[in-house]
């Protein structure tokens, strides 16, 4: 199977048009007529997982974040970026990077977070345009997920269902004095960074925000709004991208080609889980 053939697939499901402007998605490296035999899936790229793509002898890899993002003036063995170039250029390994168009695409990161989460009534948080998928079917564009818990919890308890769910005990919380208090069902979520999205969150009614890469700002202000906001870290919210891929690729490629992934790697150092300290009041 070429090239040319996975990407096919692959902008089924996510159009390079739904990518934002400042985005660089696509092919990045590689040739589209050549053969693929074994694809990596990971969520970025770093040197472990360009070793791990060679070593495996994979024809391609498939991340989530770009590592072309700014243009680059040179490209040799000083830089990291460089480096990576390098390697996976003389290993013959063509490179797709598919982000905010998956982002925004109707089967996105909001969606798989929510699906994770148990979430019920999903709809788009913040819709932005219409589009017609690879199939010719009309889809809807955005940002994030919104929906319900089947029954309401204590945000202790949503804590320790997002901390099992995710692997991540390292989870800050921001939050009004009474927010151990409450009950909590109405959820949004955005993977990634979205710290920004607090009042399109508050606007659709949600009781918390669960994202990524919350700013002590951003914070602060969804506590002076009443918000509960949960910073879940931005490797966390965005993995399920690997494991959905994997699943995706299986169905769509020939029965020849194997599908490898990245083990889950955040690259954060965490100390402990949710305790008092983590809110603020």
């Amino acid at each position: 199977m070429k090239c040319s053939d996975i990407m096919k697939q692959l902008e089924k499901l996510a159009p390079q048009e739904l990518a934002c402007e400042w985005d660089n998605v696509g092919l990045l490296l590689g040739r589209t007529d050549k053969n693929i035999s074994k694809i990596l899936i990971a969520l970025e790229l770093s040197e472990e997982v360009v070793d791990q793509a060679i070593s495996s002898q994979a024809d391609m890899i498939i991340t989530h974040h770009p590592l072309i993002f700014k243009p680059l003036k040179r490209i040799n063995s000083e830089d990291f970026i460089g480096r990576w170039i390098l390697k996976l250029l003389r290993s013959d390994i063509s490179y797709y990077a598919m982000h905010t168009n998956f982002d925004r695409s109707a089967q996105g990161m909001g969606v798989l977070a929510a699906e994770k989460l148990g979430l019920c009534g999903q709809r788009m948080l913040d819709e932005t345009t219409s589009y017609r998928d690879g199939d010719g079917n009309e889809q809807t564009a955005g940002i994030g997920c919104f929906g319900n818990l089947p029954k309401a919890v204590t945000l202790e308890e949503l804590c320790q269902r997002i901390s099992k769910t995710f692997e991540n005990e390292g989870i800050r919380v921001y939050a009004p004095a009474d927010a151990k208090e409450r009950m909590i069902s109405e959820i949004a979520v955005v993977p990634g960074s979205g710290g920004d999205y607090v009042k399109v969150a508050a606007e659709c009614g949600a009781d918390v925000l669960i994202t990524g890469d919350v700013s002590h700002h951003e914070g602060s202000d969804a506590v002076s709004q009443g918000m509960i906001v949960i910073d879940v870290g931005h490797y966390s919210l965005e993995y399920p991208f690997v494991e959905y891929m994997e699943r995706y690729l299986t169905e769509r490629v020939s029965a020849g080609i194997e599908i490898e992934t990245v083990s889950y790697r955040s690259p954060y150092y965490q100390t402990g889980g949710m305790n008092d300290n983590n809110l603020l009041s």
